[in-house]
């Protein structure tokens, strides 16, 4: 079966939806026509010049990334001349399709900061920071007894009455309905121009708002009447939450001096990682965020963790992190998210095998860390 870029798109969709994103990303489709057919997929942590020419030497139709090529920097034209613009000409030039998965999937449950956290070996996974939570709603009907369970099922197999780890969660209660049909009307129950009263049961469930729509129409289709009385109400509770960050506890205490060594080990580190705090302070909570998440140290601090790792941390904020009496790991930008590109590539692969694409996903052998030691 043949694959396009728009199936590519909307597969990443359903992995990281591009809801959680924060405001100021640029994640999804960069450059690429949504209707070119993919038989080869590149999956990498950047578009960089050399990631682009290795696309274009196994054959690469399109380019998956964690890191958008088009966030930070404005484009007010487009030239070769230009890194950035050379780049663009490059993959439109070769019709290599960009896309990448950012803020939104550092958010998404099993994305980068849960495959750190089990990475890691952290138990009862938490949370770190809140970002998002799903707006609920209420949806209430009227059905006669004979076709009860049948619009029951039918709103609850559409997506409603999920709770936890429960489903199809209801609640009826038994009365009266009125009704008087008009003139043209052919009523389910009752006669043109006759005010009818007959017993109905109220069915109520709660509902995602993202689903309310199809949970409507699946109901008003199992439901017996010409004219489906229904309501929609908004409730405080919210559903389903995602966040950035995680914090968890390690299966037992140890020097952060030894957790720092298994980091290493871990995450395949061979240069240094930079460390602030007691070496031999006990730890056992921690929190942390891949990437640039510097400034959730607090939070975790405040989630009681002893130790938190992530990238790209600054002098002054080393200063706060012992003020604070939090350790903190740098464990590199690059180390702390360059573990996403398997999991996607195994992620999309089986996707494809599941689906009878004809597709291939390669992970990327550039090695894209930008610092070195000596």
């Amino acid at each position: 079966m043949l694959v396009t870029v728009n199936d590519i798109v909307k597969f990443m969709d359903g992995l990281a939806p591009r809801n959680l994103a924060e405001s100021w990303d640029n994640t999804g489709l960069a450059i690429g026509d949504p209707e070119h057919q993919v038989k080869k997929v590149l999956v990498a942590l950047d578009v960089t010049d050399s990631v682009i020419d290795e696309a274009i030497g196994i054959g690469a139709d399109l380019i998956l990334t964690h890191h958008p090529m088009l966030l930070f920097k404005k484009i007010n034209s487009i030239t070769k001349k230009d890194a950035l613009g050379n780049r663009i000409y490059k993959l439109i030039e070769n019709e290599i399709a960009a896309l990448s998965a950012h803020t939104n999937l550092d958010i998404a449950q099993g994305g980068i900061n849960d495959v750190l956290a089990n990475m890691i070996g952290l138990e009862d996974i938490e949370i770190l920071e809140e970002t998002w939570a799903e707006e609920l709603k209420k949806i209430v009907t009227y059905v006669p007894e004979s076709h009860l369970d049948a619009v029951r099922n039918a709103m609850c197999d559409a997506g409603g009455g999920h709770i936890g780890h429960y489903s199809h969660c209801t609640f009826q209660s038994s009365g009266e309905g009125t009704f008087l049909p008009l003139a043209g009307t052919a009523p389910y129950i009752g006669e043109e121009g006759v005010l009818e009263k007959t017993p109905e049961t109220r069915i109520e469930t709660i509902a995602p708002f993202s689903k309310v729509e199809k949970i409507v129409e699946s109901m008003i289709k199992a439901h017996p009447y010409e004219e489906v009385a229904y309501d929609i109400y908004p409730v405080e509770q919210k559903g389903r939450r995602e966040g950035i960050g995680r914090i968890g506890d390690l299966p037992k205490p140890m020097r952060f001096a030894d957790f720092a060594m298994q980091l290493k080990q871990k995450l395949n580190i061979d240069g240094i990682i930079r460390l602030v705090g007691d070496p031999n302070q006990e730890i056992r909570r921690v929190g942390l965020c891949t990437g640039s998440g510097v400034e959730f140290v607090a939070a975790a601090k405040k989630q009681g963790a002893d130790a938190y790792l992530t990238g790209d941390l600054k002098f002054h904020e080393a200063q706060r992190a012992l003020e604070l009496g939090i350790c903190v790991g740098d464990i590199t930008h690059y180390a702390s998210e360059v573990i996403i590109v398997p999991v996607l590539k195994e992620a999309l692969r089986k996707e494809a095998e599941e689906r009878g694409w004809e597709l291939e996903v390669v992970c990327s052998q550039i090695d894209g860390q930008t610092f070195w030691t000596i």
